[in-house]
């Protein structure tokens, strides 16, 4: 028996996860557990919410609340979500328990008695309007590398790059928006530097192991050579530092991944078994964005503290995209775990089908419903309802095997798939064990079509080998579809848990049993519930950016008369055009809500009214420089135009 230690990379409590989330780090990890269980390993899956991140108390003062108030609202709703999705968590809990915060302060002391950590001053951005340090999320600006203009003090989104606020051009702080001004700040540092050449040595004995995006990113960090980092900051939202400084806490990253085994302590007495005894397995499932965290920071801290395992292995995804675009919180471009509103077990299929092992891959709402209804309904569900169907209608839904010869070309390939399936995903290979586990059911429709049961005066035996592949599926999709195959199991004539079977069970022909009442297993997806879908993508952020202008306001407003030079519509949006406007002295592009009331050919060479002044925006994905007005007639927008023919550019008073 193995003892594993599954992990996931601790989300943020400053909003609800997204799919991304999901499918990057959630998802494998969760078949990885549920599979190994079943081979009867000893699993603890641990995770929980980072209630201490800087996008959390960022978030907070904007919306009047504290960051323990906000935190705890999303790692409810975080937690539900995971729940419904079917992520089987032996715990997920959160950063701000006693255990975490007396886990996190006792390896801090530890580290620092042996003198990896030490304190030295580092040049911080400070705010004097807001009179105080600002922490890496506090600043705004343009990025180094890629000249993004919002780039974020520790990331930009744009290129992916981490960053150092001070680096950041034309800084500005994200609360007043004012400019900072450096300044030192006393704070503690690890000592990574030191761990290089035992770092260096560990990672060669992981090469051919692990995925190469993780190796390489590793090898290149420790070859661009690692700098002392800190380790605390000046907030007093956080896990406190040992014996006390007012106004600083512990940086969340250091913190966070202290989680891992804050977590396994909250969840069992025995969780030496996980992190002391040196034949046990910890697996840790993330997002590529935090392979230095997993791969290069957090081993170096397990190396100082000496006693504790270091990763058995680090399994990064690459991303996950939507609709060809990245996932983007601030432009609503994202599809939230909390807001599915489809069976979570197609949602699991689907994500699996296409999760980013490799490289980055696009989820679609077609592909998703071509996947539900294509491979979930007509080929695996409609197989096994065919098999049970026939089982009741020709048997009247018993089968005794007693006198029934097993098919060894059928039992062959149940055996064959069984393991390989299991092979793929103790390899962290999850795309292919599900091309595994599906192609069984599509040899099951082979197998019964060229049979024909329905015509036979003696269908015993093909219906048996037909609920032998049922029963195979049954428990070799459980890791996959945990919902779907305990409704399947019952439906065999099972009382116990699907869960509780071992994988090998799936090899074993089927005893006497009473099949139930068959139900559908999958429910087709129309085409307006995907429609549905894909109007919400980026709504609530084109309501943002085209709110009503109070009154007041106008008189700073430059309005005048264009015309529309051309308009098209803005693909996945059927609300938005993109349209070209001559303003007078130059043409510029607008994005505005017209597509269900106007025709994209009408509008050309139509007159508007438009203001030109507005700051740049991003909308759906299209850059809008200023707002096409328009009426509100029965909560339908109708295009403002002037009473007659006007110059183009003329000022509206």
């Amino acid at each position: 028996m193995r003892k594993i230690l599954v992990t996931t990379a601790w989300p943020y409590g400053n909003g609800p996860i997204h799919l991304g989330h999901f499918a990057g780090m959630v998802l494998p990890a969760d078949i990885f557990a549920r599979y190994h269980r079943m081979k009867g390993n000893k699993v603890a899956m641990v995770s929980g919410t980072d209630m201490h991140g800087t996008p959390i108390s960022l978030r907070a003062e904007k919306e009047g609340m504290t960051p323990e108030e906000l935190s705890e609202k999303y790692h409810k709703i975080i937690k539900k979500s995971l729940m419904d999705m079917g992520a089987s968590y032996e715990l997920y809990t959160k950063t701000t328990t006693e255990n975490h915060y007396e886990t996190v302060q006792e390896l801090f002391s530890t580290l620092q008695e042996k003198g990896y950590i030490y304190r030295d001053t580092m040049k911080l951005f400070y705010c004097p309007e807001c009179d105080r340090f600002l922490p890496d999320r506090y600043v705004e600006g343009v990025c180094p590398h890629c000249g993004e203009e919002q780039a974020r003090g520790d990331q930009c989104d744009e290129c992916g790059m981490t960053l150092d606020p001070i680096d950041l051009k034309e800084p500005y702080c994200s609360i007043c928006n004012s400019t900072p001004k450096e300044k030192e700040s006393e704070h503690h540092f690890l000592a990574l530097s030191e761990f290089t050449e035992q770092l260096s040595e560990w990672i060669k004995t992981k090469e051919g192991e692990w995925k190469p995006n993780v190796i390489n990113f590793t090898k290149q960090w420790l070859e661009d050579g690692l700098e002392d980092r800190p380790i605390t900051r000046d907030m007093d939202w956080g896990v406190p530092i040992p014996n006390g400084e007012e106004g600083k806490s512990i940086y969340v990253w250091f913190d966070a991944v202290i989680g891992y085994l804050s977590a396994t302590k909250e969840y069992t007495e025995e969780w030496r078994e996980y992190w002391e005894d040196e034949e046990a397995e910890t697996y840790y499932f993330i997002g590529k964005d935090n392979i230095p965290f997993h791969a290069i920071i957090w081993p170096a801290m397990l190396m100082g503290y000496n006693g504790l395992n270091i990763p058995h292995c680090v399994s990064a995804n690459e991303f996950l995209n939507l609709e060809g675009r990245q996932f983007s919180t601030s432009r609503n471009w994202a599809v939230w775990l909390n807001e599915v509103p489809f069976d979570p077990d197609a949602v699991r299929y689907h994500l699996t089908s296409i999760m980013p092992e490799n490289k980055d891959s696009n989820f679609t709402w077609e592909g998703f419903q071509t996947k539900n209804n294509e491979e979930l309904v007509s080929t695996y569900g409609n197989y096994v309802h065919r098999v049970l169907t026939l089982t009741q209608t020709k048997l009247n839904g018993e089968i005794n095997p007693s006198q029934i010869e097993v098919d060894e070309e059928v039992q062959n390939k149940i055996n064959k798939i069984t393991i390989e399936a299991g092979e793929k995903i103790d390899n962290r290979e999850f795309k292919k064990a599900l091309e595994k586990v599906i192609s069984l059911a599509s040899y099951g429709n082979t197998y019964l079509n060229q049979k024909e049961p329905w015509k036979s005066e003696n269908p015993e035996k093909t219906l048996y080998n037909c609920l032998n592949i049922t029963k195979a599926l049954a428990i070799i999709t459980a890791p996959f579809m945990p919902h779907s195959s305990q409704n399947l199991w019952q439906m065999l004539g099972k009382t116990d848990k699907i869960h509780e079977q071992n994988w090998s069970e799936a090899k074993k022909p089927i005893q006497e049993t009473t099949i139930k009442e068959p139900e559908p297993l999958f429910k087709k997806i129309e085409d307006k519930e995907i429609e549905k879908q894909k109007d919400k993508l980026g709504s609530e952020k084109m309501e943002k950016k085209q709110n009503k202008i109070p009154f007041e306001k106008f008189q700073e407003m430059d309005i005048r008369v264009v015309e529309i030079k051309a308009a098209e519509e803005i693909e996945g949006s059927k609300k938005l055009l993109k349209i070209k406007a001559d303003i007078g002295e130059e043409e510029r592009q607008f994005v505005a809500g017209l597509a269900e009331t106007h025709k994209t050919e009408e509008l050309i060479g139509q007159q508007a009214i438009a203001i030109t002044n507005l700051e740049e925006a991003e909308i759906f994905g299209e850059k809008s420089e200023g707002m096409i007005l328009a009426a509100d007639e029965n909560d339908r927008p109708i295009l403002l135009k002037p009473e007659k023919e006007t110059e183009v550019g003329t000022p509206i008073k």
